[in-house]
Order: C-alpha cells, then sequence, then structure tokens
C-alpha cells in the first residue's frame, strides 16, 4: 500500500492520535521561537508541504503563572510566531488558524517548572485533509 492510500485511510482523529506534528515549546514569558523550536517547525511544513490538502489550528497555551488576560495575550503571540514561521518555510497563510487558550487548558497540571515548561507551547491541531 502506498504512502498515499495510508493516509488516505486515516481519519484527522487518527493524524492527531498520533502525533504527526509536534508541539512547540517556549521559554517563560516568550514568543519568540527557539532553535529547537524552528527545527520542529521545519518537520512540521515538510509534512504539511507533503500533505498540501492539510490544514491546522496552532493553539497558543501558557502555564499556570500570570493573570487570565496577560496568558491569553501570550498565547495569542506564540501561537502567531508559530504560524508566522510556518508562513516564512512556505505553508499558505490560509492553512493555519490561531487560537490562544492562554492557562486554560494545560497539558500538565503540576504546579513545577517540568510542568510549566510543558504548557507554554503552541500546540497542532489538525483540521482537515
Amino acid at each position: 500500500m502506498s504512502e498515499e492510500e495510508i493516509f488516505a485511510r486515516k481519519s484527522i482523529e487518527d493524524l492527531n492520535k498520533e502525533g504527526v506534528l509536534a508541539d512547540t515549546f517556549f521559554a517563560l514569558d516568550s514568543s519568540q521561537v527557539s532553535d529547537e523550536g524552528r527545527g520542529t517547525l521545519q518537520k512540521n511544513a515538510d509534512w504539511m508541504k507533503r500533505w498540501a490538502s492539510t490544514r491546522i489550528l496552532v493553539e497558543g497555551h501558557a502555564d499556570s503563572r500570570g493573570t487570565a488576560e496577560y496568558n491569553l495575550a501570550l498565547g495569542e503571540r506564540r501561537a502567531s510566531a508559530v504560524r508566522d514561521y510556518l508562513v516564512n518555510l512556505g505553508i499558505p497563510a490560509a492553512r493555519i488558524q490561531i487560537v490562544s487558550k492562554g492557562k486554560e487548558a494545560p497539558f500538565c497540571g503540576d504546579e513545577n517548572e517540568g510542568c510549566w515548561q510543558q504548557n507554554r507551547r503552541g500546540h497542532f491541531v489538525i483540521t482537515a485533509k
């Protein structure tokens, strides 16, 4: 079976469960894409170029520290930074939606640096294939 046939058989839910697009992580109070983040985004862009009909939602997340308003704004800046980087890599902006989740949808619920680090992210959700 070809790669195209395998892809065609997968649902959007399957692709999201498989984590074919990796999250990009950010430093505290930052919306700058790190060197590591650039590598991750390059891989995600390569996948999106391979599967040119796909569309994504980038959720900007923050850790639990700071006010809800601050974290919503920070999440928005993070999601925008991820989108802008992907666009610079050749992904059409029309394929990328963004939303800020602020601190409202943490990946990890513990109150420590290990957890906060996981929550400071641009999270990818495939919305169409």
